[in-house]
């Protein structure tokens, strides 16, 4: 019985199946990681959706690409004399580039060519990409410096000014969370208590010094209403402060930042894990 249920399977058949499944999960996880937060906000707010992370997403996608690739190999080897019709001329009967081949070599190298040179509107998609991942940031409820989440207490306590890690131990240890260190990592200490690192640092430090230090709340008073400087753009920024604007940008990219006249602030800083003062003084004149 098990033989005869050996010889009925079919690779082809398989490999079809599996392709298409895999083409089904990339296609489900690419928009869900099109549409999650950064993973400086994710981490630090415990961003799920439908009960997984965004790291939990991102390894699915890598997963299903993985699968994807290997059975698209075996699919595209099951049927290569099909496809090697394809650059058959029908009545010459001869290889040869048939038009469908070359419209769709054109348009995938138009694809990136606009891509890699920014032309819309394929950067417009890049841009909504971005301004969907800003959307998820709550002013107040950013992590006081990028990536606070793989620090020690000790180390967040060094680098944020008004935060001092004996007080921190001592309002962890008020509410219940059990620490004997401040050398433990903020992350750790989270996923041990079944909170998020925002949750644990604002416990640690209190509600009101939490809001004061995240990014949003970096104010000059130049523009007015403790508006948080982080939240402008590069362009803003450069026209309040009359600045010139290329200049900024080869000044930023001369310093590893990544620069663009629409970017936020926060995000040019964020993308080389520096704080948003770091930024402003590359850019004093």
């Amino acid at each position: 019985m098990a033989e005869n249920v050996t010889r009925r399977f079919k690779w082809r058949t398989f490999t079809s199946v599996a392709t298409a499944i895999s083409f089904l999960g990339i296609s489900i996880t690419g928009l869900v990681l099109f549409i999650t937060p950064k993973g400086r906000v994710a981490h630090w707010t415990g961003w799920e959706m439908i009960g997984f992370t965004k790291d939990q997403w991102s390894g699915l996608h890598i997963w299903f690409a993985l699968t994807f690739l290997i059975a698209g190999a075996c699919h595209t080897a099951f049927n290569w004399a099909p496809l090697l019709g394809c650059f058959r001329d029908r009545i010459r009967k001869r290889y040869a580039l048939r038009p469908e081949w070359i419209l769709a070599l054109l348009l995938l190298s138009v694809i990136c060519v606009g891509t890699i040179l920014s032309i819309t509107p394929f950067s417009s998609l890049l841009i909504l990409n971005e301004s969907i991942k800003n959307s998820w940031e709550v002013p107040g409820k950013q992590a006081p410096i990028p990536h606070a989440e793989l620090m020690t207490l000790q180390q967040i306590a060094n680098k944020v000014d008004g935060v001092d890690a004996d007080t921190m131990l001592k309002n962890l240890r008020a509410q219940g969370i059990t620490v004997e260190s401040p050398n433990i990592v903020i992350g750790e200490l989270a996923h041990q208590h079944k909170q998020t690192p925002g949750q644990i640092y604002t416990l640690a430090v209190g509600k009101i010094l939490a809001r004061s230090t995240s990014d949003d709340d970096i104010s000059l008073g130049a523009f007015g209403g403790g508006s948080g400087i982080g939240r402008l753009t590069l362009k803003q920024y450069c026209q309040e402060r009359e600045l010139e604007l290329s200049q900024a940008i080869r000044k930023l990219q001369a310093e590893g930042f990544r620069a663009e006249p629409d970017m936020l602030l926060r995000d040019i800083a964020h993308g080389r894990n520096a704080h948003v003062s770091d930024l402003l003084e590359v850019l004093q004149p």
